[in-house]
C-alpha cells in the first residue's frame, strides 16, 4: 500500500462517545473514516459494501455481537484487517477472538494517548504490507 494513501476505516461500536473519540484519533493518523455502525449486523453490511482497509470492532453490542460479526467478516474476507476495541480483560477470551481472525485488540478503557500509540503501531504495519 502506498505510504501516502489514507487508510479507509470503518468503526463498529454501539457507544457514540467511543465512535467520536476513535474518529478523531484516526483522522490525526491520516485515516479516512468511511463509515460507522452501531451494531454488528449493520457493521457487517457496511464491511461488505465498502471493503475497508481496517475495521475497528467492539465485541459487546446489540443485534449482533462483535464475535458474530468478526466470524462473518473473516469468513467473507480472510485477509480483512480487524482490530477489536473492548473492555474485556480476560486474556483467554481475547485469545479466542484473535484465533477467530482478529489481528489485534485495544482496551478502550486505556487513556487516549495509549490507544493512539497502539493504533499508530498497527497502522504502520498495515501501510507496510
Amino acid at each position: 500500500m502506498a505510504a501516502n494513501k489514507k487508510l479507509r476505516v470503518i468503526l463498529i461500536d454501539d457507544d457514540d462517545g467511543c465512535i467520536l473519540m476513535m474518529r478523531t484519533l484516526l483522522e490525526t493518523l491520516d485515516c479516512e473514516v468511511i463509515g460507522a455502525a452501531e451494531n454488528g449486523q449493520t457493521g457487517v453490511e457496511l464491511f461488505k459494501k465498502e471493503k475497508p482497509d481496517l475495521v475497528l470492532l467492539d465485541l459487546r453490542m446489540p443485534v449482533m455481537s462483535g464475535k458474530e460479526a468478526l466470524q462473518i467478516m473473516t469468513d467473507h474476507d480472510s485477509d480483512a484487517k480487524i482490530i477489536l476495541l473492548t473492555t474485556v480483560g480476560d486474556q483467554h477470551e481475547i485469545m479466542k477472538y484473535l484465533d477467530t481472525g482478529a489481528d489485534y485488540y485495544i482496551r478502550k478503557d486505556n487513556p487516549s494517548d495509549k490507544i493512539k500509540a497502539h493504533l499508530e503501531s498497527q497502522l504502520a504495519d498495515i501501510r507496510d504490507n
